[in-house]
């Protein structure tokens, strides 16, 4: 618990459905810190993580107006397992620190943080609880598509990437190879079990 706060993260694998249960929190009130949003902010240009970035990966990761060519930074740090975990290094104390500032704004005695990388990001230990949003993979790589219109391969390597041991770390687990009711009647459960509908 952080000033008076409750912590709740939400993670799992890319096309999970992290940002299906987030949307449905907000809808029902409840304050939620997108880290993904976060991620986009501290590598906007000018910024510090940005620069680190560039040192790291060159100028290849910029676009001719000076900010970050993400679809290049994600083809090269997706298929090199070493290439992600230096770019994780960079940005993950940066958003770690803009997430606890808005944690510490927040007017909400009840905060989730929705976050990919939220283990990684050394985000766990601020959490009261964690849900871990799963789904089947091959679910996963056809939102991915679906989603991000990557290939088929670019898909699988992004899954690839990803950690594969999120259910260990878990309080809760929402499974998420249904309907969009279905995972809503499970995140309703879930408040129901810290007792906020």
């Amino acid at each position: 618990m952080i000033q008076n706060k409750k912590i709740i993260g939400i993670t799992g694998a890319s096309g999970s459905g992290k940002g299906m249960v987030s949307k449905f929190l907000i809808q029902k009130g409840f304050y939620v810190i997108d880290a993904d949003l976060i991620a986009r902010q501290v590598v906007q240009k000018g910024q510090p993580c940005l620069a680190e970035v560039v040192a790291h990966f060159s100028n290849e990761v910029l676009l001719e107006d000076g900010t970050l060519n993400r679809k290049r930074l994600g083809e090269i740090v997706f298929s090199h397992p070493r290439a992600l975990a230096c770019l994780n290094d960079i940005t993950h104390k940066y958003i770690k620190k803009a997430i606890q500032a808005e944690i510490a704004q927040a007017q909400a005695s009840l905060v989730f943080i929705d976050a990919a990388a939220l283990i990684e990001g050394d985000l766990l230990p601020i959490c009261d609880k964690l849900w871990v949003v799963t789904a089947d993979r091959d679910v996963r790589i056809n939102r991915i598509i679906g989603r991000d219109g990557l290939t088929q391969k670019q898909a699988t390597d992004r899954v690839q990437a990803q950690r594969q041991d999120y259910v260990h770390f878990a309080d809760v687990v929402i499974q998420n190879d249904g309907c969009i009711a279905q995972l809503e009647a499970q995140v309703s459960d879930c408040l129901k079990e810290i007792n906020i509908s």
